[in-house]
């Protein structure tokens, strides 16, 4: 049928309003930009949400059974209408070609310390050859010839020491030989086979993927018969891909903004996009940041860029503070890495969580007082005017403290501390402690302290849901 590119989706999602579907959607490229696509073009195909907790099955393509996939799409259901199937991070069309973009994903990951996205790279990289973890851990994939690694993964073999790769497959065991059968070319041949001969005409396939290979056969067949979504992002420092990578942020932006009825002033959106740089993600997070700032304002400024986004070290460790309490650990872990690249002292950013949980533990305090009473729901200006005011009364002992933010910051604060219970807090504090005594004391690397903190703060958290 067609290839659609970023600028296109609008007239992509307007024929699927009008009937005009398809049985299989491949949407490769960008990650962000290809979930936000995914989650457009499911909401088309099926606007009654109600609908979805039956006629949506989602599929994690790192866990995937191929052929399991396939035979829920050979099979017709027991509801009536459309029944969608969508698979996050397909392998169906990976190959060699793609091992060396693969690799160099699993290389950026690990530079940035995310070791568990870098093994799941290197696990494709793994699957893609053909060879199990296990067989690399024996064979040492560290000693491999240049000629062996070629042959295996189809590319020259990396300068450097990749003793990191043998590491982290000897700390990951679990070898998914299954899931690595499954991407064989028998498998391939039966997915063709299976749309080419006719699937349930109600059964839709959605296939995302960071990446393809345009090769292969079944990506041939979708191209003629089915729908291809390229949200792929050109790469580098270029001056063409600056300007693609601006593009792309910038139009998040504005469609973040959109969505509540706000704009942006020309002069300000260089500023913007010079502070969160191409991270789609943060992009949008900023963008719902900055819209919910301007409250009633129509017209976001550079004022408000300024005093809603940080570029110092001490806004940054703001932002991990929010990440924290807001359960991003995706984001918390990124940021977290950043500030150790640039210096930053894992005591310092102990102690930077550590006021910001007090703060957070009195704040709470406060609302089990009932007297004023304090409300989820509350608005800024009914916070700022009214709650705030009541508060203060009688309480100037916690001028140092408190009264000194600024009054949307305490706004911010006070609804960060209504997610949590003071029993929460306090063991949140008991586990930083745990930490900087590790830190002070342990050979262990510092990094691997701060980052198992994160993910004890935000198991601790999510396992008691929270009060919101």
């Amino acid at each position: 049928m067609s290839v659609y590119k970023r600028q296109d989706i609008p007239e992509l999602l307007s024929a699927i309003e009008q009937g005009k579907t398809s049985p299989v959607y491949l949407i490769f490229g960008e990650r962000y930009l290809c979930r936000s696509a995914a989650q457009e073009i499911i909401g088309a195909l099926l606007p009654d949400k109600e609908r979805q907790a039956t006629s949506l099955q989602h599929v994690d393509g790192d866990q995937e059974d191929l052929n399991k996939t396939l035979g829920i799409l050979r099979t017709y259901s027991l509801f009536t209408g459309r029944q969608i199937i969508w698979v996050t991070d397909s392998k169906l069309f990976y190959s060699k070609g793609i091992a060396k973009n693969i690799w160099d994903k699993a290389c950026k990951k690990k530079k940035k310390n995310e070791e568990k996205l870098a093994l799941r790279y290197v696990r494709q990289m793994l699957d893609l050859a053909g060879v199990s973890a296990a067989e690399m851990i024996e064979e040492d994939i560290t000693s491999l010839s240049a000629t062996r690694w070629k042959k295996l993964f189809g590319f020259t073999k990396p300068k450097g020491d990749l003793t990191w790769v043998q590491r982290l497959l000897g700390a990951d065991q679990d070898d998914k030989k299954a899931a690595r059968d499954d991407t064989s070319i028998d498998v391939m041949s039966m997915y063709s086979n299976a749309f080419e001969a006719g699937i349930p005409p109600d059964n839709i396939l959605i296939l995302l993927a960071e990446a393809v290979d345009k090769r292969k056969r079944f990506y041939k067949f979708i191209k003629d018969k089915g729908i291809i979504v390229d949200l792929s992002v050109e790469t580098g420092s270029s001056a063409a891909a600056r300007r693609d990578q601006e593009s792309v942020v910038k139009d998040l932006v504005l469609k973040t903004l959109a969505g509540f009825d706000k704009k942006i002033e020309p002069q300000a959106i260089p500023v913007l996009l010079e502070r969160v740089g191409f991270h789609p993600v943060a992009a949008v997070m900023e963008s719902e940041k900055l819209a919910l700032y301007a409250a009633d304002k129509q017209v976001i400024t550079k004022a408000d860029i300024d005093a809603v986004i940080g570029r110092t070290r001490e806004e940054a460790l703001f932002e991990l503070n929010e990440a924290v309490t807001s359960d991003k650990l995706e984001e918390g872990l990124t940021i977290l890495s950043r500030l150790q690249e640039s210096g930053v002292h894992p005591l310092a950013i102990l102690k930077t969580l550590t006021n910001h949980l007090r703060k957070l533990l009195l704040i709470r305090s406060f609302q089990d007082l009932g007297d004023p009473q304090y409300s989820k729901s509350v608005s800024f200006p009914a916070f700022q005017k009214g709650y705030l005011t009541k508060l203060k009364e009688g309480r100037d002992e916690w001028s140092s403290l408190l009264w000194k933010n600024h009054p949307y910051g305490l706004y911010m604060l006070f609804r960060q501390a209504s997610r949590y219970s003071c029993q929460e807090l306090e063991n949140n504090l008991k586990e930083l402690l745990k930490a900087e005594y590790r830190l002070k004391s342990s050979s262990v690397d510092n990094r691997l302290i701060v980052d198992n903190l994160l993910f004890n703060i935000m198991r601790t958290t999510a396992s008691e849901n929270h009060l919101s």
